[in-house]
């Protein structure tokens, strides 16, 4: 029995499709909260919550992976989800002292670095994703 490996085409970002899907399952969850939750301190504090754990989730995961340099699609896929969660959990109201706790500061160390180490290697392998960015995109 013979099995064919299917390359992904140039057409097709890996990774990132599992970036978007996340950060619209994010998105939409955060919409549902805001329509049935009337407690806007309640929601806030959800809010902050739900991003210093997810946050701390990636931080541990990067940590057991202290020695390991991240594959190209990693890097991108956690770029894009870690831009995207700051940028909507500021939209949704939550402050900058729980924006840039512990953790988030230490993954974006750890992606910056990264990501030069990924440029150097591999001249534009990241294909314009970058964590100086994450102001200017759109979505």
């Amino acid at each position: 029995m013979s099995s064919v490996l299917s390359l992904p085409s140039p057409l097709q970002k890996p990774g990132l499709d599992l970036a978007d899907t996340y950060i619209t399952f994010i998105r939409q969850n955060q919409d549902i909260l805001r329509d049935r939750v009337n407690d806007e301190v309640y929601v806030e504090d959800i809010f902050d919550q739900w991003f210093t754990g997810s946050m701390k989730a990636v931080c541990v995961w990067l940590t057991d992976r202290l020695d390991l340099q991240l594959h190209t699609y990693q890097l991108k896929t956690l770029i894009k989800i870690v831009k995207k969660t700051y940028r909507d959990f500021r939209l949704q109201g939550v402050l900058d002292g729980t924006l840039n706790n512990k953790s988030y500061e230490t993954i974006y160390n750890r992606l910056t670095v990264e990501e030069a180490t990924a440029a150097v290697k591999a001249g534009d392998g990241l294909q314009g994703i970058s964590m100086r960015d994450s102001d200017e995109e759109d979505d």
